[in-house]
């Protein structure tokens, strides 16, 4: 009986710290098949898309869904379809669980679709051509169907609780309105690696993201690979960066900075990579060294399988 209530704690414990971590709910949705349990995150459609959302994980009460835009269709208990607007633009979905008054605000960006791309450039903004065939034929390799409209007024719109929009821009030099591809399943792995570094004691409010998104004719002008995970929008080279100096902080507190500071957050990435409870997330790092441009910086992406350099 002691074993049990022992248990009992331990595991009344576990489920308090879940829903204490900052940034997350006690309940889980899936949209599109990716789960999250985020206060706030972002997917991308097409005009005329409908986004389904389902509670996956509910720990008891009863849920209800709102949005000022669009239309809501309940399919069944806990699972709705939402209808946005079919103009461009970014629309809010509010799920929320009556019992904890846990909340989850999910942002629905329709997106511009790739088609009305001309001669390379879209409404003015450069993008480039995207290979005519995908590398070695691999799905996560198939070029963007849309790209997310970014301007002056909704760049600092928050796609997950510690990452903005203007976050993932291409480096390009280019007037509003810009472009930007962002593959969610990378908003949600940053914001694991965000979550495990502060767990160790390392404080960060975001990652500092050195390069998100390129666009293939940025991407070709700084002489990358030609299918690099960059320019399909699931790929990040980041740092941790909090007095904002341009320099990796000291992770591992010896008072340096230098690549072992870069091998804190190689560490934490190989753990969520190595973790069957987040294959979803699985993908390429690479580790650089500072040079006379950049810093210490780890390169992670969401490609599909495992990738190290």
């Amino acid at each position: 009986m002691k074993a049990i209530r022992l248990l009992a704690l331990f595991l009344a414990a576990a489920l308090t710290a879940v829903a204490e971590t900052p940034g997350r709910t006690n309940f889980e949705i899936t949209i599109r098949g990716l789960a999250v349990n985020l206060e706030r995150f972002s997917c991308f459609v097409l005009p005329g898309d409908t986004v389904n959302i389902f509670v996956s994980d509910n720990p008891g009460g009863t849920f209800s869904i709102y949005s000022a835009t669009g239309t809501i269709i309940e399919k069944a208990e806990n699972s709705w379809s939402f209808i946005p607007p079919k103009e461009t633009g970014q629309y809010e979905v509010l799920i929320r669980n009556s019992l904890s008054a846990s909340e989850i605000s999910l942002i629905v960006f329709v997106m511009v679709p790739a088609t009305q791309i001309r001669n390379g450039y879209l409404n003015g903004y450069r993008i480039g051509d995207y290979p005519a065939e995908r590398y070695k034929n691999r799905k996560n390799y198939q070029n963007p169907s849309g790209f997310i409209e970014v301007t002056a007024g909704n760049q600092e719109i928050f796609l997950a609780p510690h990452f903005s929009l203007k976050q993932f821009l291409c480096k390009q030099h280019g007037n509003w309105p810009k472009y930007v591809v962002i593959n969610p399943k990378l908003i949600k792995k940053l914001e694991l690696i965000l979550e495990k570094l502060n767990r160790e004691g390392i404080s960060a409010k975001t990652l500092f993201v050195m390069s998100g998104y390129r666009t293939p004719y940025y991407n070709k002008a700084i002489k990358n690979v030609k299918y690099s995970r960059h320019v399909f929008g699931d790929a990040s080279d980041i740092y941790v960066d909090e007095n904002h100096d341009a320099v990796m902080d000291d992770l591992n507190g010896d008072g340096l900075h230098n690549m072992k500071d870069a091998l804190v957050l190689k560490k934490i990435i190989n753990r969520i990579d190595n973790d069957p409870g987040h294959k979803d997330l699985l993908g390429g790092m690479g580790v650089y060294n500072k040079n006379a441009v950049h810093t210490f910086f780890v390169h992670t992406d969401t490609r599909g399988y495992k990738a190290r350099w």
